[in-house]
């Protein structure tokens, strides 16, 4: 494995892989994400929830392959003026942090996207920015087909169901242990979105609500 912070590892296969791992938290930082915690409280978070428009939503299509419920099963709630708002609130108080962390410039970025994953509902392993290679089954390199997305942000809008962890599929704690976290409400995670921070979505028993947002970026 190779060392990429002061407490986490990336698979060596993964990391010798050709492409863009810009950007990426300096080797001295503990960890090579960012988690906020408590940005707002479980009572906003639920007055969004209840706030969504149930008659609109629509199933979230995959960004090269369109609806394919086999690899994501996720539904997508139109965002209104006050919620954009008010996570373009929190997330500009975050903004020169997350900037410093990473080295980077973040300049524009994607509209919100409000997901649900209903019962059942999950994302397989995928990078945020880019489509799998596979040689023979086995992954063998990324195809940048997002470049504009360089940082993700996720913020999380409850935590009463099960599973709906999100693993961050080829890094490792320093003990060899998988990276994976349990989403919590008025929880925030920030990561690159490049092949090295590919993730999946486990399972979900119940409903889970999170709002993503790509942000695009240049090197600081």
């Amino acid at each position: 494995m190779v060392q990429i912070s002061e407490q986490i590892f990336a698979l060596k296969e993964i990391w010798d892989m050709d492409f863009e791992k810009f950007p990426l938290a300096s080797f001295y930082q503990k960890y090579p994400f960012l988690i906020y915690e408590n940005l707002l409280s479980k009572e906003g978070c639920t007055k969004i929830i209840d706030s969504l428009n149930k008659k609109e939503d629509y199933k979230a299509r995959l960004i090269t392959k369109g609806l394919d419920e086999e690899i994501r099963k996720t539904t997508l709630h139109q965002p209104t003026k006050k919620i954009r708002d008010m996570f373009e609130t929190i997330i500009n108080a975050k903004k020169a942090e997350i900037e410093r962390f990473f080295n980077v410039l973040l300049t524009s970025g994607s509209d919100i996207q409000i997901l649900e994953y209903k019962e059942g509902g999950f994302y397989k392993r995928h990078a945020d920015n880019a489509s799998e290679i596979y040689k023979n089954r086995k992954l063998i390199n990324y195809k940048l087909i997002a470049p504009q997305r360089k940082i993700t942000t996720l913020f999380f809008l409850n935590d009463n169901f099960e599973g709906g962890e999100i693993e961050i599929s080829d890094v490792r704690y320093k003990d060899g242990s998988k990276v994976i976290f349990k989403p919590k409400a008025g929880q925030m995670i920030v990561f690159p979105s490049h092949g090295l921070f590919a993730h999946e979505v486990k399972k979900v028993k119940g409903n889970r609500f999170a709002i993503v947002k790509w942000w695009n970026g240049f090197e600081g």
